[in-house]
């Protein structure tokens, strides 16, 4: 995981990575589609929240859970949302004693894993965490969106006075190197460099949704802009619900157990 690495910027995070307003509207729209809230506040939790930024707008109503490998970054979301619960996790091997309405995990924070083995512990995991017909929503950053970055890098981003440079190399086949060099305008024209090396990784979706077949229901693979996702998307979403046992199987468990 890239706990350490994003300790390094989680300080010129929110004010270098850019807005995060397209996405925070893009999940209120989806949860509002897709799940049907009772009178009593649903159980919200999300995998890689870093400083927050998800969960502002959804924190009056949903019991709020996060979990990061950067301190730093639960630090910045502590600030933020002050009656959620935050924890320093690794979003493989989480363990809670309850489960939850909804699970999301976003910003691409599950190309971090680079093995697809981990990817489907992560996927077990969270059906595992999931209340009976609970949502889980996610997105990767696609192969073509890797391959693409990678051929046309470096990348140069400015949000206000600051700068982003990303640098995207090809490791192997399916496995990538995000060179982020972040320079924070400080007064007077001056600039303070803050480096980090992010891995990531991005697998086939018929590889995905095979996997995620065996515990959810994929409602629908989509952009954020709400379009079905094609084979030249970039940014995907995949939005699931977890699969409901047949009675029959339930009353199986019960008996085994």
């Amino acid at each position: 995981m890239n706990g350490k690495e994003y300790d390094k910027i989680a300080d010129v995070y929110d004010k270098v990575i850019g807005d995060f307003s397209d996405t925070s509207d893009y999940l209120n729209r989806t949860l509002k589609k897709y799940f049907k809230q009772g009178k009593d506040k649903p159980a919200l939790l999300e995998l890689g929240c870093g400083t927050g930024n998800n969960l502002i707008a959804l924190k009056d109503r949903f019991r709020i859970t996060g979990i990061d490998s950067s301190a730093k970054m639960l630090s910045a979301a502590k600030k933020k949302i002050p009656g959620a619960d935050f924890y320093i996790k690794d979003i493989r091997s989480f363990s809670f004693g309850k489960k939850f309405d909804i699970i999301f995990c976003l910003y691409d924070t599950l190309n971090h894993l680079t093995y697809f083995d981990e990817w489907k512990k992560l996927f077990r995991n969270v059906s595992g965490h999931l209340k009976y017909s609970g949502i889980f929503i996610f997105d990767i950053n696609t192969l073509y969106k890797l391959k693409n970055f990678a051929a046309v890098s470096p990348l140069i981003n400015k949000i206000e006075k600051n700068y982003l440079i990303a640098d995207i190399s090809r490791l192997s086949g399916n496995v990538f190197n995000w060179n982020l060099k972040i320079f924070k305008n400080t007064i007077r024209e001056n600039y303070k460099l803050t480096e980090a090396d992010i891995k990531e990784a991005s697998f086939d979706v018929k590889i995905i949704k095979d996997e995620l077949k065996k515990n959810f229901e994929i409602i629908r693979i989509e952009e954020e802009s709400g379009i079905r996702a094609d084979k030249h998307s970039e940014r995907i979403y995949f939005i699931c619900k977890k699969k409901v046992k047949s009675n029959i199987s339930r009353n199986k468990i019960n008996l085994q157990i």
